[in-house]
């Protein structure tokens, strides 16, 4: 285990809003409980304070539930907005040294003595507003601009990110910091037994993958419209793993069916890491042309897995991939049925999958993610 001593010391008291991290399972969560796990692994000598109305007990969580690592604060009673309006109160009496609201969200009523910062993942809900409700796209507004104001200290996932906020919500640059996300461990092992898929696949291999919310913003049709444009000597078996919006995925499967393509595509749910560690790496390639993202952790766990990726030219993707992808116009077919038949010649598969291994090893490692963190943290009461 890696340890930077010169940021270890001296003990800090850290308190975290851990709502996201024992009831979301899905970004927001996974960035919640991967990137306080790896501060507890690597920065053990401090102490982690974590903030939840509630708790949802399971495989994800039992980690934190560990009272030897963190110390978890609960209110008495369940109230909706004791996250928004009542933590506070508790975050006082405690003084950590910080706190940091790991999804947007800072309490009002904080101590102005303990230093804030809040995690900015995306800022969809302004760029792509027709995706919500009207209350939702208020709400998100209201309390997420709020809290890009209050807080000492911004921590963007990417320099996308980043860029969204100066523009859109007028943030000074100085005040915020691009600190990368990394992915769960079990991505990251070298040895890690692959064998583990427990859901059927009818014995194939090599195919094209697709990981996320099957939604319009990801580009699942622009990839079957692509595929049908690929020659029949490069049509491989296409695995979509995700769920999503019922009206879209009918979309899919109508485009499907207009193609004639059913036969080629598979699609799975419900599968833990360990199973999603196999799906990896008996895939050919990740196809992920997603027209905004925060980050793109897909793109990260399949270039740790020694796997290419064709991904979206714009937004967060370049920076999560890398030279690990062939960056394709999420809106064009023709450039994404390009990018496949390129891949598969085998010079620029091999150097691809083998630069952006790299890459991601780099920059988005749980130790160079967690010790770029700390170092944020003793940058903000220095």
């Amino acid at each position: 285990m890696e340890v930077n001593e010169e940021i270890v010391s001296p003990k800090l008291v850290i308190a975290f809003d851990a709502k996201r991290l024992f009831n979301n399972f899905t970004g927001l969560g996974n960035y919640s409980r991967t990137l306080v796990k790896n501060l507890q692994t690597y920065y053990p000598d401090h102490e982690y304070h974590l903030f939840t109305p509630k708790i949802k007990k399971n495989d994800e969580t039992s980690y934190f539930l560990d009272d030897s690592k963190f110390v978890i604060h609960t209110p008495k009673n369940y109230n909706p907005i004791w996250r928004t309006f009542g933590m506070s109160a508790d975050i006082n009496v405690l003084k950590p040294d910080v706190f940091h609201g790991l999804s947007h969200e800072i309490p009002f009523g904080i101590n102005k003595n303990i230093k804030t910062l809040v995690t900015f993942h995306d800022l969809i809900y302004e760029k792509f507003p027709e995706q919500f409700g009207w209350w939702d796209k208020k709400i998100y507004h209201l309390k997420y601009k709020s809290s890009a104001l209050r807080a000492n200290h911004i921590t963007a996932i990417s320099e996308s990110t980043k860029s969204d906020l100066i523009n859109i919500y007028q943030m000074s640059s100085e005040k915020i910091t691009v600190n990368f996300q990394s992915c769960n461990d079990i991505f990251q092992h070298e040895d890690e037994d692959a064998d583990h898929l427990k859901v059927e696949l009818a014995g194939i291999k090599d195919y094209y993958l697709y990981v996320g919310s099957i939604i319009e913003r990801k580009g699942l049709l622009q990839t079957i419209i692509a595929f049908s444009k690929l020659p029949e000597s490069g049509k491989k078996p296409f695995v979509v793993v995700g769920t999503g919006n019922k009206n879209y995925i009918s979309k899919v499967m109508d485009m499907l069916r207009y193609y004639g393509l059913e036969e080629y595509f598979y699609f799975i749910k419900g599968i833990s890491n360990p199973e999603l560690i196999s799906v990896y790496d008996n895939c050919f390639a990740l196809i992920y042309p997603s027209a905004y993202e925060g980050f793109g952790i897909p793109v990260i766990e399949a270039l740790f897995r020694h796997k290419p990726v064709i991904t979206s030219d714009i937004s967060s993707l370049p920076e999560a991939a890398g030279p690990g992808a062939i960056l394709v116009d999420p809106y064009s077919p023709d450039d994404i049925a390009k990018a496949m038949i390129w891949l598969n010649d085998s010079k620029v598969y091999n150097n691809i999958s083998e630069k952006g291994h790299q890459y991601v090893k780099s920059r988005f490692s749980s130790f160079e993610t967690a010790r770029s963190m700390m170092e944020l943290y003793h940058e903000l009461l220095a």
